[in-house]
C-alpha cells in the first residue's frame, strides 16, 4: 500500500508555532510523534514531558527533554519558563483501564492535570505570544455511548449525543468542554482530537482496553503468546460481532501534526465544537486474526489463547463499531484504505521488527 495518501506535504506549521511542547512524551504516540516532527521541520524546538523522562531521540539541540509531575502546577509553570511556546499537544493521560480500575488517578490525571495545563497555556499565551496559542487536546472516541454506540452501530456524529459509558470517557468529555470554552474564549485555539484505537502499538501492553487489539499481532509476530480477552475459541461469534474502529499507527501520527497545523477555519466543516473524530476503519476481531494469519501463518494463529475478560468485554461493548468521518476528511485529515488500511499497520510493524533486528 502507498503512503501517498498521507499527504505529509501539508504539514505546514503555522508562522506562530516555533516551539511546541508535546506533554506524555514518554509513550508511544509520544514518541512517534516527536519523530515524525523533527524529521518534518529542520527549524522547530520541540519541548517533551512525561512523568518518566521521555527518551532523548536525538542530541540535537532543538530538542529539551523534561522530567515532571503535571499534577504540580508550579512543575508545569517551570515547562513554559524562558520559552515562546506557540503550539501545544496534550498527550498525557492514564488509559481506559487504568481509569476504570482507580477512580481517584484517573482524574487526578486525566482532568486535574490537563486542567491546570490549560490555565497554564493561557497564561503564557497572553503574556508571550501575540495570538493564541494552537493548543491540541488528544482524546478518546470513548466519549460516546449509549443506545446509538453499541459495537454494531456505525455513529453519525452530528446525531449522536455523548454519553460515555466509562470514567476515561467521562474524563475526556471533562477536558474536551474546558477546551472548547478556551477557544470560544479566543483564549487559546483548542482542537480536540479524539483518537481511534491506534494499531499496531509497539511496547509493552497499556492498560487500554483496546491494548488485546495490537496485542494479538505484536505478541505472535515475535513468536510471544497472546490472550483475546472477548472470545472463549475460534468459532466463538464475538470475533465476528465485536467490531473495533481502529487507525494505521503512521495515520494517527500523520493526524495529529494535522490538528497542529490545521487552519482554524477548518473547523468549520465539522460540528463547530472543536471535538474531531480522527478517521479509522472498521474492523473485526476475526479480521485481526487473518491479518495475523497472512503475515505469521499457522504457527502466528497458534500462539493466540483464548480467555474472556468480563472487564475488557464490558469496556468494549461502549464503543461503536465504525464512524462517519466525512466531515473530519473536509476538514484534512486522511483515513487508511478499508480492504488494505490494517494489513498495512501489520506489515509496519513487521518493518519495525526487522530494523531492530
Amino acid at each position: 500500500m502507498s503512503d501517498a495518501y498521507l499527504n505529509y506535504d501539508a504539514l505546514k506549521l503555522p508562522q506562530h508555532i516555533e516551539t511546541v511542547l508535546l506533554t506524555g512524551a514518554g509513550g508511544f504516540v509520544g514518541r512517534e510523534v516527536t519523530q515524525l516532527m523533527l524529521n518534518l521541520y529542520p527549524k522547530l524546538r520541540i519541548i517533551t514531558t512525561d512523568i518518566i523522562e521521555p527518551p532523548r531521540l536525538t542530541d540535537d539541540p532543538r530538542l529539551r527533554v523534561v522530567k515532571a509531575d503535571l499534577g504540580d502546577t508550579a512543575q508545569i509553570e517551570a515547562l513554559f519558563e524562558g520559552e515562546k511556546v506557540g503550539g501545544l499537544i496534550a498527550l498525557h493521560g492514564i488509559m481506559s483501564g487504568g481509569s476504570e480500575a482507580n477512580f481517584e488517578l484517573g482524574y487526578a490525571v486525566n482532568v486535574d492535570s490537563h486542567v491546570s495545563l490549560l490555565k497554564a497555556a493561557r497564561r503564557h499565551s497572553e503574556a508571550v505570544l501575540s495570538q493564541p496559542m494552537t493548543y491540541v487536546f488528544i482524546s478518546s472516541l470513548a466519549v460516546y455511548g449509549g443506545d446509538k454506540c453499541k459495537p454494531i452501530d456505525r455513529v453519525i456524529p452530528a446525531d449522536t449525543p455523548i454519553i460515555p459509558g466509562t470514567s476515561y470517557g467521562v474524563e475526556k468529555t471533562i477536558i474536551e468542554l474546558y477546551a472548547y470554552d478556551y477557544g470560544r474564549r479566543g483564549y487559546l485555539d483548542t482542537r480536540s482530537c479524539r483518537l481511534p484505537t491506534v494499531a499496531i502499538r509497539t511496547g509493552a501492553p497499556s492498560t487500554a482496553a483496546s491494548s488485546f487489539i495490537s496485542g494479538l499481532i505484536r505478541e505472535p509476530l515475535q513468536g510471544i503468546p497472546s490472550v483475546c480477552p472477548i472470545a472463549e475459541s475460534e468459532a466463538d461469534p464475538m470475533l465476528d460481532n465485536m467490531p473495533v474502529y481502529l487507525s494505521r499507527a503512521k495515520t494517527v501520527f500523520r493526524n495529529i501534526v494535522w490538528g497542529l497545523c490545521m487552519p482554524a477555519e477548518n473547523i468549520k466543516f465539522g460540528k463547530g465544537d472543536r471535538s474531531i473524530n480522527i478517521p479509522g476503519i472498521r474492523v473485526t476481531p476475526r479480521q485481526i486474526l487473518a491479518a495475523l494469519k497472512q503475515h505469521a501463518g499457522d504457527e502466528g494463529v497458534k500462539l493466540v489463547e483464548y480467555k474472556k475478560d468480563p472487564a475488557v468485554i464490558a469496556i468494549c461493548e461502549t464503543w461503536a463499531g465504525d464512524y462517519d468521518s466525512s466531515a473530519e476528511v473536509k476538514q484534512g485529515f486522511v483515513v487508511d484504505h478499508v480492504e488494505s488500511g490494517f494489513s498495512a499497520a501489520v506489515q509496519d510493524f513487521k518493518d519495525e521488527l526487522a530494523l531492530a533486528k
